[in-house]
């Protein structure tokens, strides 16, 4: 295999002596952290192209002191993103900034947060959650490991030996908190139920001994980095295998475990990956160009190695499955990436340490996740994939406005949400959430300004009456009604329910979908709420559907059921779709009364007969993460936007297979919304490109057919 080393070297043992024996070494009493200075990020957002021709959306925050030098990263349960603010001067020559003394946190509306930890200028560096919640934090200048507890106090703990330069940091199944001295050549140890710290020695040394990780059976790896080593500490026996590098002063710097056992570590000197095996062996995968610094490691669900190359300023992906590398070029100049680190949606974090920036490269597939069971099957190969259509594009004055859900009035009148950052779903970075829904008329993009600013206008729909539009506005917990370009708000009687989808019925109700309470609501032309509880309150319904006979259908992310609301009876119906975790988004019915919904994480499409009430599942190409649908009775269509595969599917529903994928030219801007206008062409919205499209595919003309779904 090309690039792979394999060598079986001699290993080292030695039994360490337990020094300073057992140290109490926690304050007294926690320190309450002072409150933190909290400022607004905007994102910077660009399209890049990696080594293996995929488009990527990166997005990048301008930290607000200049000389923080953000270091390594850790992200919590609530996917906010931490940071330690090291400041310079920790290695020769290496970014000539003063030592600094922070923890910075970016949450998902893009405001970062920053506690200053100490007087002293300590220069926090490992950073780490436990189990608890609690984040513990190693600071170099002031020989401590610090404990940042959720109720914001520190708690902390003196390491024995002065000068020792604790860096690197990782808990255990156990929770105990281990730690490398880099300037101390020892391996400390915290015990947070007793508070106090041990430390062993490591055999060679002037090792500088930096990365560090346990495995599932409790074992230590450190990288000992100038010493060329990687060491595994057992503490049960006390014992120390070393491993020594077949590279000669690889500089081994970033370890981890993988899902599966494996461990990693990154050669930077070296210019190489490599694992050790259970038999002692040490392979290395050589990447082409050996001089960017492969550095720290994070690794995915897939068992896709993460490095950032801090001399190279990319971040690299190696595929262990097909040993391949892949690298992206996130930012021109020199910005030394370090820390980086995966949330729960797959998007990968990094940061810059000598730009001052917080860098993620946005997903593009949903390999994140466990898909075991829901993988499709669809024969790709049988798609024509066409170019042949007109494309006009309108560019969205408001920057990183991320457009969501589109909807045409009865006056041809081409509506859109300006959804902005910081949605939990299915993944946007962190940034302000919206503040402006947009239309296009006679030809012009123009916006409007919404009462309440970053509001988070989500989902809309246009009432089949009075052609008033409708729009869900997530973050102020409230919807909107836009009547002749005059915006007017009303509350939801729900505290922080999140509403999401919208529609509106035949009687001018107003149905939502509040995400977050688990619950469907109405309000009726008079003002009136009525809730509709759902039986699982985790199951987060997001789309609501109204079908032509006016009854009322909604879908539910998480639960995984597609469900009824009888208002006249007030109950509520549901029924389980046969694929686990199918993630049901847009619904819609066609001319003979089936459901159909998209499945965005199975790559299905799938129907329901509401007569049997009976499912059928279709296969839909492979992560191409179906998004909206539309229905065209004319052809007998199913019209679909995707989010990754960049284009627009045609379903032919006779042949029960996608025929025609319809490919826009810019890459990697995730399609959300459609809907078809009186001209027979469909409208798009590129989130990522934050611009509207209007698709006029050839030979495909007439009225609209059927229903549009807006955001349903």
């Amino acid at each position: 295999m090309r690039g792979l080393t394999i060598v079986r070297p001699r290993v080292l043992s030695a039994v360490l002596l337990l020094l300073s024996g057992l140290a109490s070494a926690s304050t007294a009493e926690p320190v309450r952290v002072p409150e933190p200075t909290s400022t607004r990020l905007e994102a910077n957002l660009t399209r890049i192209t990696s080594t293996a021709g995929t488009v990527y959306t990166v997005a990048r925050y301008a930290l607000p002191q200049r000389g923080s030098v953000p270091h390594i990263l850790a992200i919590d349960r609530e996917d906010y993103v931490w940071f330690s603010e090291s400041g310079g001067r920790f290695a020769k020559h290496f970014i000539d900034a003063p030592a600094a003394n922070r923890i910075g946190r970016i949450d998902r509306e893009g405001t970062v947060s920053e506690w200053t930890i100490a007087a002293e200028e300590t220069s926090p560096m490992g950073i780490v959650f436990d189990a608890a919640g609690a984040l513990w934090i190693t600071e170099r200048l002031a020989d401590r490991v610090t404990r940042m507890n959720p109720d914001g106090t520190l708690t902390r703990y003196d390491v024995p030996t002065k000068a020792s330069w604790p860096t690197g940091i990782a808990i255990g199944g156990d929770g105990k908190v281990w730690f490398t001295e880099t300037r101390g050549d020892k391996v400390g140890v915290i015990d947070p139920t007793t508070g106090q710290v041990r430390e062993y020695e490591v055999p060679t040394p002037a090792s500088a001994t930096t990365g560090i990780a346990v495995d599932h059976a409790g074992k230590v790896w450190i990288a000992q980095r100038d010493a060329n080593i990687i060491g595994r500490l057992d503490p049960d026996t006390g014992t120390f295998d070393q491993f020594p590098l077949p590279t000669p002063d690889a500089k081994p710097c970033g370890i981890a475990v993988a899902p599966d056992g494996t461990v990693w570590f990154s050669e930077r000197n070296g210019g190489k990956l490599g694992t050790i095996g259970q038999d002692g062996a040490v392979r290395e995968y050589a990447l082409k160009d050996r001089t960017t610094g492969p550095f720290l490691l994070a690794i995915d669900q897939s068992g896709g190695v993460w490095f950032s190359e801090i001399f190279g300023n990319r971040i690299g992906r190696f595929d262990s499955k097909k040993a391949s590398f892949e690298h992206f070029a996130v930012a021109e100049g020199h910005f030394y990436p370090a820390g980086i680190a995966l949330d729960s949606k797959g998007n990968v974090w990094f940061a810059e340490q000598a730009s001052d920036h917080i860098g993620v490269i946005v997903r593009t597939d949903l390999a994140y996740l466990d898909n075991k069971g829901t993988a499709s099957d669809a024969d790709d190969a049988n798609i024509v994939v066409s170019r042949d259509f007109d494309l006009e594009e309108f560019s969205i004055p408001t920057p990183n406005s991320i457009p969501g859900i589109l909807g045409i009035d009865s006056r041809g009148t081409v509506w859109f949400t300006e959804m902005g950052g910081g949605f939990v779903g299915p993944g946007f970075p962190p940034g302000p959430p919206g503040s402006k829904i947009g239309y296009v008329e006679d030809g012009v993009l123009s916006e409007i300004a919404l009462p309440t600013p970053e509001s988070g206008p989500t989902s809309l729909d246009v009432d089949p009456v009075t052609d008033d539009l409708w729009v869900s506005l997530r973050s102020a917990n409230k919807i909107a009604r836009v009547r002749d370009k005059t915006v007017e708000e009303f509350d939801i009687p729900v505290v922080d329910s999140e509403p999401i989808g919208i529609a509106v019925d035949r009687r001018s109700n107003i149905w939502v979908a509040l995400s977050r309470a688990g619950m469907i609501a109405r309000r009726t032309p008079g003002g009136v709420w009525t809730l509709y509880n759902l039986p699982d309150k985790r199951s987060n319904p997001r789309t609501i559907f109204i079908d032509r006979n006016d009854r009322v259908w909604f879908s539910e992310k998480d639960g995984n059921h597609l469900g009824e609301i009888d208002p006249v009876n007030g109950t509520v119906k549901r029924w389980q779709i046969p694929t686990r975790m199918a993630w049901p988004l847009s619904i819609l019915d066609d001319a003979d009364g089936k459901i159909w919904f998209a499945e965005m994480r199975s790559d299905k499409l799938g129907t329901f007969d509401p007569a049997t009430e009976t499912f059928a599942e279709y296969d839909l190409p492979v992560q191409s993460a179906p998004f909206k649908l539309h229905y065209d009775e004319a052809s007998a269509s199913i019209w679909i936007s995707t989010i990754f595969a960049n284009a627009v599917l045609r379903f032919d529903i006779e042949k029960k297979r996608t025929v025609t994928a319809y490919k826009i030219p810019n890459e990697g801007v995730w399609l959300g919304g459609i809907a078809r206008d009186k001209d027979g062409c469909f409208w798009v919205t590129e989130q990522f490109g934050n611009q509207v499209d209007r698709m006029c595919i050839a030979g495909l003309k007439g009225v609209r057919f059927g229903q549009v779904d807006v955001g349903r």
